[in-house]
């Protein structure tokens, strides 16, 4: 986690030293740097804190998760003020970096983490047994197959609100419309499990989210970004707040959590990368929303199909 926190300060404030067409730089420091830095950050503030809770585990995880989206809502906004304004570029990413730095240090002061009545267990075994585990490998691909289509909305809802003739500055404030969402879904993520079990929560939001980007088709007006930009910012939010309670229920030994985390995470990372360089080929350069948008949708929901498949194999094992 400190080790993660430092990188991604160091990206931050080494950003602020790029000039124009140095995209070699760009690449290198947010690109490779930055996100070193947060998937080391990550996995383990979602590990640590479910290492304190047995009772509401799910609730307190979802609840920390949130808070990426409340930082989605203010980053964008103070940046694009300082950016824009007569600050520049120079000295309002370094602003950021500060801002950012401080959170991180607060979160790095505020963990703790706890020993539990077993050793920790060996990686490489952890690896052994998740090979073997159906459920487990179920799982990995179909949040792999969800996150090559999940960023599409987050890529592309303002350019393609903008390309629809829709206000820049309001297509601005759609991802703010989605990331607002995104917090009450994470959120209600960790409360409505109780009700509707943790596995159909995922599958639900896994095909809502499928069938919301494929809509993205028939945005057309203002009314249509703010709809898609709520819809899916929730069933997002839930989604995402749900995968690492999902780990843990699937995790017999909490010992072995934080390497259970890390080689999902590791193989869906995949998608995460993938999703957007995707997308962004299939809209070509003439802006042909159809083609990425039913690819985006119909994997999220082929994703959400693998997960009936693994609740499945689940409910007859017990």
């Amino acid at each position: 986690m400190i080790v993660g926190s430092l990188l991604q300060s160091l990206s931050l404030f080494t950003l602020s030293f790029a000039k124009p067409g140095q995209f070699y730089m760009i690449f290198m420091v947010q690109g490779v740097l930055s996100g070193i830095g947060m998937g080391l950050t990550y996995g383990p503030s979602m590990v640590v804190i479910s290492r304190h809770f047995s009772k509401r585990r799910t609730l307190v995880m979802s609840l920390v998760a949130s808070g990426t989206p409340l930082g989605a809502i203010v980053h964008p906004i103070m940046l694009n003020h300082l950016l824009n304004g007569p600050v520049g570029f120079t000295r309002g990413v370094r602003a950021s970096a500060g801002f950012v730095s401080a959170l991180l240090l607060i979160a790095c002061l505020s963990m703790r983490t706890r020993a539990l009545s077993t050793p920790t267990a060996n990686y490489s075994a952890v690896v052994r047994n998740c090979s073997r585990e159906v459920p487990f490998i179920l799982m990995t691909v179909g949040i792999l197959l969800c996150q090559l289509g999940f960023y599409f909305p987050v890529f592309y809802l303002q350019l393609d609100s903008i390309k629809h003739g829709i206000n820049a500055h309001f297509s601005f404030y759609s991802l703010v419309i989605m990331n607002a969402a995104c917090i009450i879904g994470r959120c209600t993520a960790g409360i409505i499990p109780a009700y509707t079990g943790l596995l159909n929560l995922l599958i639900a939001s896994s095909a809502a989210c499928g069938v919301i980007i494929i809509s993205m088709i028939a945005l057309s007006d203002i009314s249509g970004v703010v709809v898609i930009g709520v819809g899916y910012g929730y069933f997002s939010g839930v989604y995402i707040a749900v995968l690492v309670p999902l780990v843990t229920m699937l995790t017999p030994d909490l010992s072995e959590l934080g390497a259970r985390v890390g080689i999902c995470f590791a193989f869906t990372a995949f998608g995460s990368m993938l999703s957007g360089p995707i997308s962004g080929a299939l809209l070509s350069s003439q802006y042909r929303w159809l083609i990425p948008s039913l690819f985006s949708g119909i994997i999220c929901i082929v994703g959400s199909l693998v997960f009936v498949a693994m609740r499945l194999i689940i409910y007859r094992a017990r």
